[in-house]
Formats: C-alpha cells, structure tokens, sequence
C-alpha cells in the first residue's frame, strides 16, 4: 500500500454508528489510528463513555437508529461528513414457527430502517469524494437454520448499498459481509455453547478460525480509502461462504 493511500484518511471526518462495540468500536479504533477525525454514535451511553476512554479524541452521540427523531438530532450536530459507517447489531433467532414478532421487527428495524435512515440524515452531508460503508452478516449469503429473519435483514442491507451506490454518485457507497465474529453481539448464547458454536464454524472455515473485529475492520478501512470501488459486497469470513 502506498503512503498516499495510508494518509488518505488523516483529517477526514469518519462517522461511526454503532460505533461503542464489537465491529463498530474496531473501525472507530482504526480510523483515529489512521488520523482521522472519529465520530461515535451508539445506543448505550456508558457504553460510548467507555469508548471515548479507550480511543483518544474521538466525539460521541447518543442514537437510535430504529428513531428518526433521534438519528436526526445526532446529524443535526454534525456539519461535514467524509465517511459514514453503519454497522448497528441485532439478530432475531428461533425458528420460523417460535422467532418472536418482536424480535423480527427489531432486527428489520435495526439492520434495514436504521442504515435507511442514518443516510438519509447524513447523505447530504457527505463530499462527494466521501463514502459509505454498511455492515451485514453472513447469514442470507449462506442459509443457516433457524436464522431466517436475520437473513432477510443481511440480503436487504446488500441491497439496499448497492442501490444507493446508484443514487448517491458519485458517493460511493459499499457494503461489508462479515462472517462469524467474535463480539458481544454473542454474549447472549451461554460460554460453553457459544465456543462450541465457535469451535465447528471454525472447522467448518478455509482459513480454520473465526473471526475478530479486527479483521473487518482493515475492510472497511480499505474500502473508505479506495477511491474506484462502489457498489461492492465484500466477504469477510475466512472463505466459509464458498
């Protein structure tokens, strides 16, 4: 990589919602590594505090994304955008017959209302040598039981970036498939079943790990520095697609 490309994010404005964990919180780590200058929104509030005590300088907001009312307020306090990055998480489980209404709802509303509405605030925004990137899961891309919501949800948010890399241009506009990660997304599964489910994806991947924020995170910095790439859904999952 030549030094150009690695400066090329140094005083740009990276926006970050979803930005106080797991994926998110990587992004925001690199980005003000890389010298930017990091905006972080996110639900949780001590959770943004914690952040803010990790990653030096970066400025925070409170957002949800399923409210317009409030992804407005958080744009609203924000004048220039290089880079926005929506990677808010959410998965709805259970069979098809069991999976909560709720649940669907939530995670239609997370995973497709939320990014929806975290451009239509910001898209304005954005220089038009600026770029989004969308966060989606890798179920939808390849089936797996009992996560049928979840997967509608992942396929809408591909389609919905590579819609908007036609409507937004010349900003462009990516959007990042990340396979098993290990974040707090999964803290709801009990340990020991959470590392078994670790342990057969693994066996089950090319590259034989799963993977760490980190991981998608070099992505998708890759691709806010990548000035002839729009309209991408790049795979980050250690090949377990294929």
């Amino acid at each position: 990589m030549s030094s150009s490309s690695l400066t090329i994010l140094s005083g740009s404005r990276v926006v970050v919602v979803g930005g106080s964990s797991g994926i998110g919180r990587a992004v925001a780590r690199e980005a003000a590594a890389a010298g930017a200058q990091v905006v972080v929104g996110s639900r949780s509030a001590a959770k943004l505090a914690d952040t803010a005590r990790e990653i030096e300088g970066i400025t925070t907001g409170v957002v949800d994304v399923t409210d317009e009312q409030s992804v407005s307020a958080f744009f609203a306090g924000i004048d220039t955008i290089d880079h926005l990055v929506v990677c808010p998480g959410d998965m709805a489980t259970g069979s098809v017959y069991d999976v909560s209404l709720e649940a669907v709802r939530r995670s239609l509303e997370t995973k497709i209302v939320g990014p929806l509405l975290c451009v239509r605030h910001a898209g304005r925004k954005i220089a038009e040598t600026g770029s989004i990137v969308l966060l989606a899961g890798a179920a939808g891309y390849k089936p797996y039981s009992d996560l049928s919501a979840t997967a509608a949800a992942n396929v809408g948010i591909g389609g919905l970036g590579r819609s908007l890399a036609l409507e937004l241009a010349p900003v462009r506009v990516n959007v990042v498939v990340a396979g098993l990660i290990d974040t707090p997304l999964w803290d709801f599964v009990p340990a020991e079943a959470r590392a078994a489910i670790f342990e057969q994806t693994a066996a089950a991947t090319p590259l034989r790990r799963i993977g760490q924020p980190e991981d998608v995170a070099q992505t998708v910095l890759h691709l806010l520095r990548s000035s002839f790439t729009t309209g991408v859904l790049s795979h980050v999952d250690g090949g377990a697609v294929l």
